[in-house]
């Protein structure tokens, strides 16, 4: 039986994580790494809601690449988010310690328009259930 209020929980917080992401636009200087991480948790969370709607365990890992491999086993209508997985899995741990990769502008925009692609799909996928 699915598990439709833990997967709306997921959601709520993959949404809440995008919403910090877009926010933290409006400050100067820029936290392009916050923003870029913000958007990989969001994607995490959007993928795992859909685990938790199938009641599938729910990885303790931060690789969307694998979290998009399983939910696209369980949901086979889900579109092709590999490039979006890659990109923003990027950011699961650069993003929060300091580094020598430094992140621009536009990988902020890439990341913000990955984790919107992520959250409408997997939207789109659990409204229709």
């Amino acid at each position: 039986m699915p598990n439709r209020e833990l997967s709306e929980k997921w959601m709520e917080y993959a949404k809440k994580d995008y919403d910090v992401a877009v926010h933290d636009t409006t400050f100067h200087p820029l936290p392009i790494e916050i923003i870029c991480y913000h958007c990989q948790q969001a994607g995490e969370k959007a993928l795992k809601a859909i685990l938790a709607y199938h009641e599938n365990e729910i990885l303790k890992t931060h690789d969307l690449s694998v979290l998009l491999n399983l939910c696209k086993t369980l949901e086979p209508n889900l579109p092709d988010l590999k490039k979006q997985a890659v990109e923003l899995s990027n950011f699961a741990v650069v993003t929060r310690y300091p580094s020598s990769i430094e992140l621009e502008e536009t990988d902020m925009k890439s990341a913000l328009l990955h984790a919107d692609a992520i959250l409408k799909a997997v939207t789109q996928i659990l409204e229709g259930k």
